[in-house]
Order: C-alpha cells, then structure tokens, then sequence
C-alpha cells in the first residue's frame, strides 16, 4: 500500500487545514472542465507485470515579477499525456502558505520576497502536493518571449484593467473585448495595483489566459523537437518525458495541443491569528486543489498523508460531485493521487476496485461517508495506486441534503462554472 516513492512526500496538515478556511468566495470564474481533464488513455494499456502505469503529466512553476520584483501573477503549467497540450492553472499570488507553528503567516508572493525561487516553488510544491520539473520567475520583457511577438489574443473582460503609477492609479484597458498583442498580455500579466485586493485582479488574469490558449502557438515561435530535450520516450507502457525541459518548453508544448485554463477559486482569510498583519491573503478550496492536480498532473502528485492512495473515476460532468468524493476522501486522511472523467453513463452502484484485502477492509470503512460501496477484487494494479472507487448515482443520491463533507466538518461552498477549454 506504497506510492510511487518520489511522490511520497509527507507534506503537514495545516494544507489540508488551510483550505477550509475563509469567509467568502471569490468571484474568480473557476473552471471546471465537464469534458476529461486527463483525455489519454495511456493509462488503461497493461504491461507484462499486469501494472498500469500512469502517462507522464509534468508540471511547471511560471511566475511573473513586475517591475518592482514582486510576483504579479502565478501559474503552474501542466502537459498533457504525449507532451502536447496541458493545462494552465492560474493560482492567486496571494494565497496562504503552508507554515509550521514557529513560522509567521505569510503569501506565496511573500515567499519570493523572502527566499526567491527557490522559497517560491517549495512553497507552491506544499500548498499544491505537486512536484515541479521546471521553474521560472520572469519579468514583462521576458514573458514577451515566452508568448511570441506575432500573437494575437482576443479577450473579453468584465471590468477595467488599472496600473498603479507614481502619479496614481491608471485605466489600462477599459472592460470589453479586445485584441491584444503578446506586449500588452505580458504587461498585464507582470502588473501589480497596490493597495488593491488580488481578488479584483484574478478574473482579468484567467481571462487572459483563456485568450492565450486560444491563439494557440504563434507562428514565430515553435517548440523544439531536439530529442535531447523535448521528445518523448516510452518506458514501458507510460509516456516519460525527457528532463531538460524549460519552463518556455512547457507553455510552447502546451500551446500545441488542446488547451484548458483553469483558475483556482480562493477566499479571503480575515484578520486574526491567521492573517494577524491583515495582509491580502487567500486560501484555496483543498478538496478543488487535490482534484484539479490529480486530473491534470497526476504523476506529479505527491502523497499529504501516510495513508493510502485512491484513484477516482466519475461518468458525471457536474465535478460538485468529483469533487465531494475528493472533499470525504481527504478528511479522513486518504491520498487522492488520479481523477479520471470517464467516458459513458454512470452505473447505479459506487465500486471500489482493489488488489489487496487489507485494503478492502480499508475502503469498507468509508461506507459511512459514502454509502453503499461494492467491492470488487481485479488483478490488475494502478501503478501507486492502492484501490480505484468507480462513483455510481447512490453516491449521487447518497450525498444529495448532506452538508458538504458529510458532516465530518465545515467547508465553504465552492462555484462551478463552464469549462474553459480551446484547442
């Protein structure tokens, strides 16, 4: 009952905590994909030891510095199974690092302020049970390059886009649809507004980006094919990646292919213990953040609990109910490592998949929480997976009047809107 040992990384509770924690919603515009966020089917091709292995989904840490050396925007880079297309998550600067109990609160921004990179990417690694192979902090001018001089981004935004300047706050770009260079999508990206909550700022960040992701891969920039630093190599049956893969590989290679953008939703964290300096400072829905990173980045996911690891696999598109499954999972100490959107209808019974009987038991506990579970014995092993719940409609129906979490604790409601995706 072990996971692949590089993604065990024990990571401390106060991430699981911190993601219960805030007063309201932020009107991010999450997306939520009602299509598959892991579209391969790498993952279902058996090798000779009967173990299927999981496609390879490396993950990159890209931040963006404005002018003054403070991160004005976050995003984690995700390929897709094959190394074309992925995910790009957009995650608030401002949200709350995991910290022990001898460690002041402090904002993933504040991290690279006091650490650089390198406190940056441990930080973000710890909120988001992820392990990045690449990362980077660029400025505007380098974020130009990153996105090709020739694209054209299309963008509809909701409301004004403003700079703070020495002589004040200044109207950029009014709210409206608009075509803009990769000059003007690296300035607002690299833009910081002082003095104004991130929340005001974060809908215009997705948008961009969802902009991006539709103008594909400009036509003066091209991802390598050097087989030294961007092929892809088969190792059995899963997809690796070769290793030297920057971050401009990453967004280049994920352009390519279909795209999606997601945004992590986040609510404010008011002044007290947790926030004492009333800092601008967010957390994240953890049970969003486990189910996103295990949809788009599974075989970067690293295990938060010494417990063990579950695959999910939902016919439903309404991901409320993924993301409940996730929610019951990782209050009571369970990895959730894989989640699959799978193809057809959901069957009546919820099942659960095993190899071992200790893990039978295991699951078998979970029908509190769950509902009526069936068992189901398989010969065949989900590499660093330990058991494979399969949700039916009774957990539909189980959890239909139920508080979220099942009453095991309290949790904020999350907001589920359509997916961005472009390809």
């Amino acid at each position: 009952m072990t996971a692949i040992p590089s993604r065990r990384h024990n990571r401390t509770v106060a991430a699981f905590l911190c993601g219960l924690l805030g007063m309201v919603m932020l009107p991010s515009g999450l997306a939520l994909a009602a299509n598959s966020l892991l579209h391969s089917t790498d993952g279902d091709s058996v090798d000779t030891k009967n173990i299927i292995s999981i496609p390879s989904t490396p993950a990159a840490l890209l931040a963006v510095v404005d002018g003054n050396g403070f991160v004005a925007s976050l995003q984690m880079v995700a390929l897709a199974p094959g190394g074309r297309g992925g995910t790009i998550v957009s995650i608030p600067v401002g949200a709350a690092s995991v910290v022990t109990s001898s460690e002041a609160p402090r904002r993933l921004g504040d991290a690279f302020l006091l650490n650089g990179l390198d406190g940056l990417t441990t930080d973000v690694e710890g909120l988001l049970n992820v392990t990045f192979t690449a990362k980077a902090a660029v400025t505007e001018t380098e974020m130009v390059a990153m996105l090709g001089a020739d694209r054209a981004v299309n963008v509809e935004i909701d409301r004004a886009v403003n700079t703070l300047l020495p002589t004040g706050i200044q109207e950029i770009l009014p709210a409206g649809k608009h075509t803009l260079t990769s000059a003007q999508v690296a300035g607002i990206l690299a833009s910081n507004q002082a003095g104004a909550p991130e929340s005001d700022r974060l809908p215009i960040i997705k948008s961009l980006w969802v902009g991006v992701a539709g103008a594909g891969l400009s036509a003066g920039t091209s991802a390598t094919d050097d087989a030294s630093t961007t092929t892809s190599e088969v190792v059995g049956t899963a997809t690796t990646l070769a290793p030297a893969l920057t971050v401009q590989d990453f967004l280049q290679r994920t352009l390519t292919g279909e795209v999606q953008v997601w945004q992590f939703a986040a609510n404010a964290i008011p002044q007290g213990d947790l926030n004492p300096a009333n800092a601008d400072m967010y957390a994240l829905d953890k049970a969003e953040v486990i189910m996103v990173v295990a949809s788009v980045a599974p075989s970067s996911v690293s295990s938060l609990y010494a417990a063990i690891n579950v695959q999910i696999d939902s016919a439903f598109t309404d991901a409320t109910i993924t993301r409940e499954a996730v929610l019951r999972l990782s209050m009571l100490g369970v990895n959730v490592v894989l989640v699959r959107e799978v193809p057809g209808e959901p069957a009546v019974e919820t099942v659960v998949q095993y190899n071992d009987d200790p893990v039978r038991a295991e699951v078998e506990s979970y029908s509190s929480i769950f509902g009526q579970l069936t068992p189901k014995r398989v010969s065949q092993q989900v590499e660093g997976v330990d058991a494979r719940i399969v949700l039916g409609t009774n957990f539909r129906d189980f959890i239909a009047g139920q508080p979220s979490g099942g009453g095991i604790t309290t949790t904020t409601s999350i907001a589920v809107d359509e997916s961005e995706q472009t390809s």
